[in-house]
């Protein structure tokens, strides 16, 4: 998703060509679907979800969100390619839900409440047996209107689902410690074993993990986190991903401008300063990622025992959102 000239739409990337494609209104997040076709969500709280084929971008398919409802940002689909997976919310009570949808169509088959409030980003682990999904906790998020409010305090879960019926296999919460944290982003490990986590902090007084790490069955595991003197997340994460051996995470801020490194151990392994950078997908070679920025800056970066360098970099005429997808 970008704003193109005076519009948001969709944008395809390739070789320094960028290809417009219409949308309804603002996009978000991808998600890789069967026969190549890709499913592109609208921006929190969106009326719209889209499949789009890159071979052929003239007319994408565009859906709906369920009965009441409005789209969270985000899809993921099976890997088997039969399930597509949304997350939305009650427009009126901020309550989560997940809607199982047809990947071909869109069309709802399921929904599912979870007893929570604002869900964001979901994926499937172990190799498709369970359903993972963040819960932001916001009543409001910050990012879409306004500051984020909530008068009890931030209520922010990361669940495991069973995908076949939808319910709770497992909820995990941070610490008291870290209870100002909404949990929003998420990437797998190329084995399914393993889920990042990223965080927006409500609260920037002390500095606190904004990436956790879930072996699926165990415990959150917060990372360590550089000293802000050096490197400011701002208290935001926008997009997270692990390379494709599933050696080191990059995380994406726009917020500090800044794309951060860590181990798949845990160990911080240093940043990079990019201006509204948010976008990062992990290559197709071990040790490197996409990045791209809010500015249209398009980025290959590797990295390797010295920390992480930037390789190639292009320039487009976009202002790119918050996520990339490799395709």
């Amino acid at each position: 998703a970008a704003h193109i000239g005076a519009r948001d739409d969709g944008a395809l990337w390739n070789d320094g060509q960028l290809t417009q494609f219409k949308l309804p209104s603002r996009g978000h997040a991808l998600a890789r679907l069967r026969d190549g076709k890709v499913a592109l969500m609208g921006r929190r709280p969106g009326l719209f979800a889209s499949i789009v084929d890159p071979a052929d971008l003239s007319s994408p398919q565009i859906f709906q969100p369920s009965k009441d409802c409005r789209f969270a940002g985000h899809a993921a689909a099976s890997p088997d390619g039969t399930v597509l997976v949304t997350s939305e919310f009650d427009a009126n009570s901020i309550e989560a839900r997940v809607v199982s949808r047809d990947p071909k169509t869109g069309a709802e088959r399921a929904r599912w409440q979870l007893n929570d409030i604002e869900p964001h980003e979901l994926l499937f682990a172990r190799s498709g047996t369970h359903l993972v999904v963040a819960l932001g906790g916001l009543i409001k998020d910050g990012g879409v209107s306004g500051a984020a409010f909530n008068p009890d305090g931030v209520r922010s879960a990361v669940v495991e689902l069973d995908p076949s019926t939808g319910a709770v296999l497992a909820r995990h919460t941070l610490a008291p410690s870290l209870a100002s944290l909404s949990m929003r982003h998420l990437a797998l490990s190329p084995d399914g074993e393993i889920v990042a986590i990223a965080a927006q902090d409500q609260d920037l007084g002390t500095t606190r993990p904004l990436v956790s790490l879930l072996k699926i069955g165990s415990e959150l595991q917060p990372l360590h986190m550089p000293d802000a003197r050096d490197v400011d997340f701002r208290g935001y994460i926008g997009s997270i991903t692990f390379d494709s051996k599933g050696n080191f995470i990059a995380a994406a801020s726009p917020r500090g401008s800044v794309l951060g490194f860590w181990s798949s151990n845990g160990a911080w392994r240093g940043a990079l300063p990019i201006a509204d950078v948010c976008g990062v997908t992990a290559g197709i070679e071990p040790e490197t990622f996409w990045a791209s920025s809010g500015h249209g800056g398009i980025y290959k970066v590797v990295i390797d025992k010295t920390g992480p360098r930037i390789a190639a970099q292009w320039r487009a005429n976009a202002g790119f959102d918050n996520h990339l997808l490799l395709i």
